[in-house]
């Protein structure tokens, strides 16, 4: 089997090594790990999500496409954030209140929305399918808020440790998982990822009408909600380490859903 050109994998060293040096001076700036500052790396998320898809889709076909339309769109995605924001951060340190959480959020903010505006320019705005962009969010903050009460009632503890970012992780997972069901049931896109097309091969002799993608919506609750309990309680005792992997969890929710509902409506 033939292994990637020689180009394609001189580019992934080099993202991944400049991923790596944005990993390790954001933990020499050292700018604090506050539920704030993850909370703010929200817009950021969704920059990696729209990404993606402009460069599998061929919309964008630079020489940075095979990165992004490839898992390494998470280094190339920290790397951008890292170097608008530890700028913004050094720069803040002669105000009076440095505010490092709205920095990052109005620095993913400024390339997010002017991406968003590219899409939507280069992609198929109908009402087809912008229904599923509209409904896709409020499906999963309903799916969400049931996990949340559920662990409200029978993790209260490791849910109060986490607190805001226990909220975001249980969205961000149901916002992917609602994604790929609204993808394969509502648009016939298939399914992408191994989780997804496994609970996709379960679900589909199971309910016959109903659709196939809604155990992977099961699978990710269950998931989320165990995830959440452990990372809870490690928030009790080593909040910096809790936080940063919650924001992970989101940021593996937040970022795929946002690929897979662009790919399956404006881009498809």
């Amino acid at each position: 089997m033939a292994g990637p050109s020689a180009p394609a994998l001189v580019t992934a060293v080099l993202v991944s090594v400049a991923g790596l040096l944005a990993v390790g001076v954001v933990a020499w700036v050292g700018p604090p790990v506050t539920r704030r500052v993850v909370l703010a790396g929200t817009p950021w998320m969704v920059v990696g999500g729209l990404l993606h898809p402009l460069a599998t889709t061929g919309v964008y076909d630079g020489p940075l496409a095979p990165a992004l339309g490839s898992p390494l769109v998470v280094p190339v995605t920290v790397v951008l954030a890292t170097v608008l924001w530890i700028p913004l951060v050094q720069a803040g340190h002669v105000r009076a209140r440095m505010d490092p959480a709205g920095y990052l959020a109005a620095s993913g903010a400024g390339v997010g929305l002017p991406v968003l505006a590219v899409m939507l320019l280069a992609g198929r705005a109908t009402v087809a399918t912008l229904v599923p962009l509209a409904l896709a969010p409020v499906v999963a903050a309903i799916a969400a808020a049931a996990v949340v009460l559920i662990l409200g009632l029978s993790a209260a503890p490791a849910l109060a440790a986490a607190r805001s970012l226990a909220l975001l992780a249980v969205y961000a997972q149901a916002f992917h998982a609602v994604a790929v069901v609204v993808a394969v049931d509502a648009l016939g896109m298939p399914a992408s990822g191994p989780l997804a097309r496994v609970a996709v091969g379960l679900g589909a002799p199971l309910v016959d009408g109903f659709g196939v993608a809604w155990p992977f919506l099961f699978l990710k609750l269950c998931a989320v909600a165990l995830l959440v309990v452990g990372l809870g309680r490690l928030a009790e005792h080593r909040e910096t380490a809790a936080y940063v992997l919650l924001g992970t969890v989101a940021a593996l929710g937040v970022g795929p859903a946002v690929a897979v509902l662009v790919s399956a409506t404006l881009l498809a």
